[in-house]
């Protein structure tokens, strides 16, 4: 129930942004899922068994690696999912995965930074923060799965708060909030505007295709909404008491 068509759309487009940084939200690969870990880890299987499973998954991590190769210099990192193969040494297809791009494994849930500098502006400073967990279930509707996502905002303080695992998706700025900041020598507080975005990520499996069998139509769950979500982030320039300040213009796009 892979959806090629929309895979490969997605490559296409993604290696046509020069400027892009991509993250990565766990569940790169449909199996293994926890209650199938739990039944392999007491299956008792022969040796040469579990050896064909690993050299399986180990070529499904390298497939996986091959198309992304692009993204290598340009990940954020990538967290971990609930789907993945346990190679049993310590390893999974997301610790492989992640090595061989060249980026960082960060676990289920992580709290990034996106740090800038603008040697053009009078070498101005920057940030963006990302709260990002890969997901929990958050409802049957849109409005159960950003809620979900909302609740998020009452544990980390940040810019963009991301979600995966329902295959839901969408993006969408939460409610403004305000803040007190001081710029320039004389520190005079000034009242600011910060508006945090909410992002369920999407994915690439497909619910129902004609004459297939898949757990989504056996459970009667609605299509999932397959693709992804990106950001563009633009740095603005502003003067204020003598000094430069940078702030960031953001929109969604779903």
């Amino acid at each position: 129930m892979f959806a090629h068509d929309h895979w490969e759309r997605f490559l296409v487009h993604a290696k046509k942004q020069k400027k892009a940084i991509f993250l990565g939200m766990g569940d790169y690969t449909d199996g293994v899922s926890t209650s199938e870990r739990i039944v392999l880890s007491n299956s008792g299987m022969h040796d040469t068994t579990t050896n064909t499973l690993k050299d399986v998954y180990k070529g499904v991590a390298r497939t996986l690696h091959n198309e992304l190769s692009f993204m290598r210099g340009k990940l954020i990192g990538m967290l971990g999912g609930n789907h993945y193969f346990d190679f049993g040494d310590g390893d999974t297809t997301d610790h492989v995965l992640a090595a061989s791009l060249g980026t960082k494994f960060l676990g289920v849930c992580s709290f990034i930074r996106l740090s800038f500098r603008f040697e053009n502006k009078s070498s101005a400073r920057a940030s963006l923060d990302i709260f990002a967990h890969h997901g929990k279930g958050g409802g049957s509707t849109p409005g159960g799965q950003f809620n979900t996502i909302e609740k998020m905002s009452t544990t980390a303080d940040a810019d963009f708060y991301l979600m995966g695992h329902t295959h839901g998706k969408g993006c969408l700025p939460s409610t403004p909030r305000l803040t007190l900041s001081s710029t320039g020598k004389s520190a005079e507080l000034c009242v600011k505007e910060r508006t945090p975005w909410l992002g369920r990520t999407g994915s690439f499996l497909k619910a129902y295709e004609n004459n297939k069998v898949s757990y989504n139509v056996d459970a009667g769950r609605s299509p999932a909404s397959l693709g992804w979500i990106e950001f563009e982030i633009t740095p603005v320039r502003n003067r204020k008491n003598g000094q430069d300040v940078i702030e960031f213009e953001i929109r969604g796009t779903a």
